[in-house]
């Protein structure tokens, strides 16, 4: 690999990062604010995103050094595809959203 090639690949990877970091901060806020009025229902859900979310923030950090046919990036990234999807379903309309948390 050349070293613009892996120049480019650090910049995607911290690109990634970055906005992983910013999306697990935009969905916790998101559940802080929505939780207090939601019902029964939506709380459940609110609450397995919570679940989902916090395994992918615990991971998705370590998961981006492995290869990625490793299984920890390989459920990692399922997970972020997952966030990234309801964070659009859910969100997409509110100021704080960014086009890069599209799936």
């Amino acid at each position: 690999m050349s070293d613009e090639m892996a120049f480019h690949a650090i910049m995607q990877d911290e690109r990634a990062l970055e906005r992983d970091r910013a999306l697990v901060a935009f969905l916790r806020v998101q559940i802080a604010e929505r939780a207090p009025a939601a019902e029964d229902a939506e709380r459940g859900l609110l609450a397995a995103v919570e679940r989902v979310l916090g395994e992918f923030s615990a991971n998705f950090e370590h998961a981006a050094r492995c290869r990625q046919d490793e299984p920890l990036a390989q459920r990692t990234g399922a997970l972020g595809w997952s966030l990234r999807c309801t964070a659009f379903a859910a969100f997409s309309e509110h100021p704080d959203f960014r086009m890069d948390f599209r799936p």
